[in-house]
């Protein structure tokens, strides 16, 4: 038992301190519609940042939020750098054009990226919008008004916590364009904006309109588009009269981020769009399985959010323990041997001891008082039907001392009679 509490104490406080490794830069992969990890190149040979204005003023630039590259503060991986959107109460809009256009005759679509909210967030948004090609395209120009035809991230305003899946799609019959919105999941989704981790959203989409949202690599939505329980939304420039008969989103030219943020300080990092499943589980083990913590930092990190699972840890780890101990060693004894109840039932017998204060006292061997010789003592039975024999040889010789005993009157009559007949002799 005491061997068990002290593992469980060496393991729970011993302090998980972040350990620097050092970071491998990750191969980019070129067949890949897009990759980008943000560890080699600058954001200007790739990135254009917009340079829209607003509408009521030319000469004012409609995104003025400041976008760097660099290491976390807290970096357990020197080198592994990230796009972040560094200002409080700014829109931002960024974008880069894919190495090759992604066309939805491919299937199935799979897009994923790491965010992490560096601050506590009031309101930020954290999506990605894959942009429609079109020959108006014009990066230096992206604003929310520009065409896309799949947007998809987190988002959170005030209390609500949310996960956008909304694709643009063509009436085949009309040629009317509409906007389709997944349900949300149905999982709490706080954590996510409030831990301070870096996590991990991948979106697969299916020509058929299937749909699979994880998280972390954990499922946590899935569906058809193309059914009654979403939510359809005109687009600004069409009315739908007629249900979508199939997913005819537009092909996509690039990828873009067209945020307001109030805290700032939220971080992207590898960017992947492919059509290629099993590239993306090695891409997602090559950037984001390396970074993740052991299993127990893992466990020593959900108690954060979770201090229950001490108790489960405790009972976890305490309750083998103590069965191996007993299973190993079944006649292990604890405490001094001299004590009661260091014996069991199954042991050999033992004499009984009084304690010291009830014993009675001893005397000297001189002191004490000359016993009888054994042979001067009566023999003394030695068996049960020993005596049984005392009693009645006893018994019969009670018996004769009293018939042989005789009565006062009797002896007088005897003594008269000897006497009246020594008178009468001649």
């Amino acid at each position: 038992m005491m061997f068990g509490r002290l593992l469980l104490a060496c393991v729970c406080l011993t302090p998980v301190d972040p350990v620097q490794a050092t970071y491998r830069l990750v191969q980019v992969a070129e067949e890949a519609h897009f990759a980008e990890t943000f560890d080699s190149d600058p954001l200007d040979r790739r990135w254009v940042q917009s340079k829209a204005v607003k509408a009521t003023n030319a000469e004012a630039l409609k995104y003025d939020g400041q976008w760097v590259v660099e290491e976390p503060a807290a970096a357990m991986y020197p080198g592994n750098r990230a796009l972040v959107m560094k200002s409080s109460g700014r829109h931002h809009a960024i974008a880069a054009y894919l190495h090759t256009p992604f066309s939805f005759i491919h299937t199935p679509l799979c897009l994923q990226y790491e965010v992490r909210f560096g601050r506590d967030v009031e309101c930020s948004g954290a999506y990605i919008k894959l942009l429609t090609q079109t020959h108006l395209l014009r990066l230096s120009q992206f604003s929310e008004s520009t065409p896309y035809s799949v947007m998809f991230g987190p988002d959170k305003c005030g209390t609500s916590h949310r996960l956008h899946l909304i694709v643009r799609v063509t009436d085949s019959s009309n040629g009317r364009n509409q906007e389709i919105h997944a349900p949300q999941p149905a999982d709490d989704l706080t954590v996510y904006f409030t831990d301070r981790q870096p996590h991990l959203y991948t979106l697969q989409l299916y020509q058929d309109s299937r749909y699979e949202i994880f998280i972390d690599q954990s499922l946590i939505s899935q569906g058809r588009l193309l059914t009654d329980e979403v939510q359809y939304t005109e687009s600004p420039d069409s009315q739908p009269e007629s249900p979508v008969s199939g997913l005819g989103a537009g092909s996509v030219a690039a990828l873009g981020l067209e945020l307001w943020s109030l805290s700032g300080e939220v971080m992207f990092d590898n960017f992947l769009l492919t059509d290629d499943l099993k590239l993306a589980e090695r891409w997602t083990q090559d950037t984001w399985g390396r970074k993740q913590p052991g299993l127990l930092e893992r466990l020593l990190i959900a108690t954060n959010s979770l201090p229950w699972l001490w108790g489960v840890y405790v009972f976890t780890v305490g309750l083998p323990i103590i069965l191996f101990i007993s299973y190993m060693w079944p006649d292990k004894r604890f405490g001094p041997p001299d004590q009661d109840y260091y014996y069991k039932k199954y042991d050999e017998p033992q004499p009984d001891r009084q304690p010291e204060r009830d014993q009675p006292d001893r005397q000297p061997a001189s002191d004490q008082p000359d016993r009888q010789p054994e042979r001067d003592q009566p023999d003394r039975p030695t068996s049960l039907s020993d005596y049984g024999a005392v009693s009645r040889e006893g018994a019969r010789r009670r018996e004769t001392r009293k018939v042989q005993r005789k009565s006062d009157l009797e002896v007088e009559n005897e003594r008269h009679s000897l006497t009246s007949l020594k008178t009468n002799r001649p």
